[in-house]
């Protein structure tokens, strides 16, 4: 379990989470963070789709419910999904994911109308968005809110939006090994054609990344759609 989690209890205004940290705990909050700024560091050299499975094992983290491996990436299918998301504008993945962090980790850190610690669960990450095979200067950072945190209360900066999702597919690749804003774009762009000559059914139009330590562990895909 992520180290925000311990008993369960009621939080602020009714909103149920695992024995809440109040925004007055400070000291409490600095070794939550640092405990899980450290965790994410801690991971076998393994194949990077076992690393992910393994993590999500130990730790708590957003699993796919199922993993199929199909031909050079893998089709993933997520059930229950419930996330916290900001708009970014900004040139590039990196300088998004920059800017819309500290708005989404502030809500996070008691910046919500119950005025406490929210468990956040790996991924996190961002959406990005595609016009003629170009990635636009404009993005959705996110991260996942633990699923067993039940009306997760509403963020006091208007620009952080909650959101939640049914169930939905994702051809995917997932990547171990750390690279630059280029290569990252330059994989999105290689998946997007991978699945284009493949002639799999497919939302061109977007693609999520999400990251699961700062060492390059990461994961990114396009949405399924019907056949």
């Amino acid at each position: 379990m992520m180290p925000f989690l311990s008993d369960r209890a009621e939080g602020a205004e009714g909103h149920s989470v695992n024995s809440p940290v109040t925004c007055t705990d400070t000291k409490m909050l600095r070794i939550v963070l640092t405990v899980c700024v450290l965790f994410w560091n801690q991971l076998a050299a393994q194949d990077a789709v076992d690393k992910v499975i393994e993590l999500c094992e130990q730790e708590q983290c957003i699993k796919p419910e199922v993993i199929i491996e199909d031909k050079n990436y893998v089709e993933m299918e997520f059930k229950f999904r419930q996330w916290v998301q900001t708009e970014v504008d900004a040139v590039d993945i990196e300088s998004a994911l920059a800017i819309g962090q500290d708005k989404l980790f502030s809500y996070a850190r008691c910046g919500n109308v119950a005025g406490t610690i929210i468990p956040l669960a790996a991924p996190w990450g961002v959406f990005g968005y595609l016009e003629n095979g170009k990635i636009q200067q404009r993005f959705s950072v996110f991260v996942w809110i633990v699923p067993e945190v039940n009306n997760p209360p509403e963020p006091t900066d208007p620009a952080v939006t909650l959101q939640t999702g049914p169930p939905v597919g994702y051809y995917a690749r997932v990547f171990d090994k750390k690279v630059n804003e280029q290569q990252t774009e330059e994989r999105v762009i290689q998946l997007l054609k991978d699945l284009e000559q493949d002639n799999q059914p497919f939302n061109s139009t977007f693609f999520g990344i999400g990251y699961f330590d700062t060492q390059g562990l990461m994961e990114m895909g396009f949405m399924k759609t019907g056949e």
